[in-house]
């Protein structure tokens, strides 16, 4: 196997968290913009979340040039006997959703206890209730987690059909 096509992988991956990531800025954004008032700062608060989304799609894209510039003529082979590019498409899914699961279970859980305490605490004003940004945030990574490490290989095995070697 090329070190391009470990590169690629890399970058792919790495594309995915960039995305899973502008999705859950874009979450919390859409919960703080109702307490922007005036409507032009509502646009601003949208472009970090929306250049993230992009940066990920472009790093997707972009990819197999990366690729190929990364090692430029000097793309060595590293031999892996049994390795097949979806075996490694399937390694990355999977250990980025691992990665994602065991990072956000233990916040999730917890701001989920909060969240179900607050909501039936009859004494509280308004102000100090939690906002959905607390819990979204590890529940969204969460949820992409156990989507990467149940759903990977298939993936894997759709991209390293649909992947022309770089």
């Amino acid at each position: 196997m090329l070190v391009s096509t470990i590169i690629l992988v890399v970058v792919r991956l790495l594309s995915v968290q960039w995305l899973i990531q502008g999705l859950v800025l874009l979450a919390s954004t859409f919960v703080d913009m109702s307490r922007v008032p005036e409507s032009s700062l509502k646009l601003l608060y949208l472009l970090p979340p929306a250049l993230s989304i992009l940066v990920a799609f472009a790093a997707w894209a972009l990819a197999p040039t990366l690729a190929r510039l990364v090692p430029g003529k000097q793309d060595s082979s590293v031999v892996i006997p049994v390795l097949s590019l979806g075996d490694l498409y399937a390694f990355a899914f999977i250990f980025l959703g691992l990665y994602f699961t065991l990072s956000s279970l233990a916040d999730a859980l917890n701001w989920f206890h909060y969240a179900l305490k607050v909501s039936l605490a009859h004494d509280l004003d308004p102000e100090q209730k939690t906002s959905l940004y607390q819990l979204s945030r590890p529940l969204i990574t969460l949820v992409s987690g156990l989507l990467c490490v149940f759903r990977g290989r298939c993936w894997a095995d759709k991209l390293s059909k649909n992947e022309v070697q770089v």
